[in-house]
């Protein structure tokens, strides 16, 4: 396993040198294995363990052999602890978005350039189980990537079997979290329930599965390929993205292809196909955006409520921006380098279009060359920019984060890993 893990880890992490590297360990077999594979295999990395309270003593036993891991194999350990009530609902969810969001904090703190994770092979079946069980489409059925965004999984290719196999032979110590043996949670009722009659149909149920996964992957990213290039023909303009009826009109089946346009910004499938049949002047709205019809044209535009500081927002497509600030977008060459007025961002980061707007109140970005985050509003401050500057200060945004503080200062969660995978935003 370990010449395996070895061939696969290099494939994966794909950085031009050495990368720094957060390990998320929970203290089971899958996280205790992962670590030791990654110093056997010569890398560096930090760990990072959430101790939620959930079990009382055993919560805590956890973190002691996490704690205890880290010193045998002497690397870094951050420890958060975030308590969650036994009796909340959702608590797997709660406990997810709990460690995330710490994670994505020590990313930006720390630089790190990736958080692994131990996902397995195992995870990835019970994940297309799940997302069978609630409808999910094509993005949902691709399951588990390898590689997103900040996280990447080494364990992928790997069953739960191996890593125990692994962990025996190796005499590693780990826990076993006993509320892994609870049905009330439905990854847990699958595994327990579902996954060992399936597995039971031939020997190669498991590895055939997986390969329809990765089918699925494939198929999603051709899709958004797809996506990208209808995207080619809507205009940005003052009032919005300006979405030609020609561009989608004729797009079959009609349905699946404005949900994949359109899901983004909340809009269901069917209002839109019926907004289509529709006068010019009828409109539908989504929890962020407005949708309207004119003669020739949709207008996508972010709902005006949701600016507290102006309604000039806009949204910017992959070819750039003329108006109200000429941002040109290009691969950048071996020379290139951020400046006050160009920089260089990750764009497997991006989800277009980007937002151009002014700042609200509350805004905060992780700003290049300082720990931690910062409110906009404390970073104009010590940038002893005038009342006029700041309420003409424009942002680039994606989705709700900001990206760069145009002019100013670039958000580092967007900063570029090496020149393969990079977008340069200029103005111009």
């Amino acid at each position: 396993m370990e010449q395996k893990f070895k061939q696969h880890i290099a494939s994966v992490l794909d950085f031009t040198s050495n990368p720094k590297l957060l390990l998320a360990v929970s203290g089971g077999v899958d996280s205790v294995v992962l670590a030791h594979l990654l110093s056997k295999c010569g890398y560096t990395f930090d760990m990072a363990h959430v101790n939620y309270k959930l079990r009382g003593a055993d919560s805590d036993l956890d973190e002691s052999l996490v704690s205890e891991t880290a010193k045998i194999l002497r690397v870094n350990l951050h420890t958060a602890i975030k308590p969650i009530k036994p009796d909340a609902s959702g608590i797997q969810e709660k406990a997810r978005n709990l460690r995330y969001a710490w994670f994505e904090e020590l990313v930006s703190e720390h630089q790190y350039d990736a958080v692994l994770t131990a996902h397995h092979a195992d995870d990835q079946l019970e994940t297309l189980f799940m997302r069978l069980s609630r409808g999910s489409g094509v993005e949902g059925l691709s399951g588990i990537r390898t590689k997103n965004d900040f996280l990447i999984r080494p364990l992928l290719p790997f069953f739960k079997e191996e890593l125990v196999v692994y962990a025996k032979t190796n005499t590693l110590k780990w826990r076993e979290d006993v509320s892994n043996n609870s049905t009330k949670y439905l990854r847990n009722n699958i595994r327990h329930n579902v996954m060992p009659s399936f597995l039971a149909l031939s020997s190669q149920t498991a590895a055939n599965t997986l390969e329809s996964v990765q089918h699925l992957q494939e198929t999603f990213d051709a899709i958004s390929a797809q996506v990208n290039e209808i995207k080619k023909a809507w205009e940005n303009a003052p009032d919005g993205i300006r979405i030609p009826l020609i561009s989608i009109q004729d797009l079959q089946p009609k349905r699946f292809w404005l949900h994949h346009l359109f899901a983004l910004y909340g809009f269901d499938a069917v209002e839109v196909e019926k907004l289509l049949t529709k006068h010019a002047g009828k409109k539908c709205v989504s929890a962020t955006h407005e949708l309207l019809r004119e003669r020739d044209h949709l207008v996508l535009s972010v709902q005006s409520n949701l600016n507290d500081a102006t309604d000039e927002v806009y949204m910017v497509p992959e070819n750039g921006i003329e108006f109200p600030v000429k941002l040109e977008f290009s691969t950048p060459n071996a020379g290139s380098k951020t400046t006050a007025n160009c920089v260089l961002v990750n764009a497997s980061k991006l989800t277009f279009p980007l937002v151009l707007r002014r700042w609200n109140t509350g805004d905060l970005f992780y700003p290049t060359g300082m720990k931690g985050k910062k409110k906009l509003s404390k970073f104009f401050k010590d940038e002893k920019m005038s009342a006029a500057e700041k309420k003409n200060q424009w942002l680039l945004c994606n989705e709700k984060n900001v990206i760069w503080v145009i002019g100013k200062r670039l958000d580092r969660r967007y900063l570029a890993d090496d020149l393969s995978n990079t977008l340069q935003i200029e103005i111009v």
